[in-house]
């Protein structure tokens, strides 16, 4: 897993300079029009993972001369702050409570306010002979409590689970799985359950949020080949191996599909329908009542090698990321919007988005480029489906909150 440093001398750097503003007039644009783009002053970093948006600003994450955590006005991209940790080597997506707090998970566990100041950042367990990191997942309970996973760098020990309250003190801590169960993705179900979805490893585990003791186990063929799914009813849809698994919320199993290849985190759509990519770049669209597939699509079928990021919005449009071969010339990306039979409503040249598209509630799509963020006009908002984008929502609380 990546490391870091310890942080000693974090600063906060307003200003707009070094970013590159395009503006277009909003008022009767097409879906699919280009409202304006920013650029990360520092050029192009590396990108290190989803960004957020909450109240009106967007917060991303790079690597670059240490790691950055941007936060953007989403009306007119604008640069808010930059919040610089210039001793870590790497940095995971930004999580937004309630009260607008960024909690983001680097060599340590730091808590951002609105403004970019740090109102705490909490340390890795110090434990002699031991050298505890933190392994990259994050998710925020119904009461603003923060859990993040921990692996041992030296010893080849089980990995933790950290609970920490929102001043930034410890609420409880608990050891779980096993020596290859290193890695994985934090959820909170319906009821308040925390899950962990090895990714290195081969079981899901159900946690009590309150006390950290550990409710049930499932063991799987394979780690998650991404974060899952949860409907209203607490039923998880699971994507490892090349299967969708669905269990209910004791961890009875429902019903499991071989897809033909390995699914991506899915998506649920507004009449409850599951959609997923998979790693031989098709695009497939599941019953949830019993997993039988309605449709799947082969990249080649609409033009592109590769898919990526599937988010849904209220109209059950589809928005993922594609790229088009050009011979010895490589590749341009592409942004397409499908509806909800797989049909390809628009699609924009030259937009990468890697990481899963955040829609506004004006409409709005911001997708984090290799250089910066670009807000392009859509069609709807963000569905108010049980679980509309991996991560949940546009917060990346990766918690259940409602429909």
């Amino acid at each position: 897993m990546r490391k870091g440093l310890w942080l000693f001398l974090p600063m906060v750097i307003p200003l707009i300079s070094g970013c590159e503003l395009f503006r277009k007039e909003e008022e009767g644009i097409e879906p699919g029009t280009v409202k304006w783009e920013y650029t990360f002053p520092d050029g192009a970093p590396d990108i290190a993972d989803v960004p957020a948006l909450s109240n009106g600003t967007i917060y991303a994450t790079t690597v670059g001369d240490g790691c950055w955590l941007y936060a953007i006005n989403s009306s007119d991209g604008t640069q808010k702050w930059a919040f610089h940790m210039d001793s870590a080597s790497w940095i995971g997506y930004p999580a937004v409570g309630e009260d607008g707090t960024v909690y983001v998970v680097a060599d340590k566990l730091y808590a951002i306010s609105p403004d970019g100041t740090k109102k705490w950042a909490l340390n890795p367990p110090n434990r002699p002979g031991q050298a505890y990191r933190f392994a990259g997942a994050i998710t925020i309970g119904e009461d603003g409590t923060v859990y993040a996973t921990l692996y041992d760098a030296l010893n080849p020990v089980p990995p933790e689970i950290i609970a920490v309250k929102p001043d930034g003190t410890l609420k409880w801590s608990i050891t779980y799985g096993d020596l290859v169960t290193r890695y994985g993705f934090l959820e909170i179900g319906p009821d308040g359950t925390l899950y962990l979805f090895a990714e290195w490893g081969h079981a899901i585990y159900a946690f009590s949020t309150s006390t950290g003791d550990i409710s049930w186990v499932y063991e799987m063929g394979n780690g998650a080949t991404g974060l899952a799914a949860i409907d209203q009813n607490g039923v998880i849809y699971v994507p490892h191996s090349s299967e969708l698994s669905a269990l209910q919320s004791n961890g009875a199993l429902l019903w499991e599909t071989d897809l033909g290849a390995a699914p991506s985190s899915p998506v649920i759509g507004p009449d409850g329908t599951l959609y997923t990519k998979l790693m031989n770049d098709s695009l497939c669209a599941v019953n949830p009542s019993d997993g039988t597939v309605i449709w799947k699509k082969k990249g080649y079928e609409f033009g592109t090698q590769e898919i990526r990021a599937i988010v849904v919005d209220t109209n059950g449009n589809l928005y993922i990321h594609g790229a088009e071969s050009y011979g010895a010339q490589g590749y341009t990306h592409l942004l397409y919007a499908f509806n909800r039979d797989g049909e390809i409503s628009w699609k924009i040249h030259d937009i990468f988005c890697e990481w899963p598209p955040i829609i506004d509630s004006d409409n709005t799509i911001y997708v984090q480029t290799p250089s910066g963020i670009t807000a392009i006009q859509g069609e709807a908002n963000l569905s108010n489906s049980p679980w509309p984008r991996p991560y949940h929502d546009n917060r990346n609380t990766c918690r259940y909150e409602g429909s």
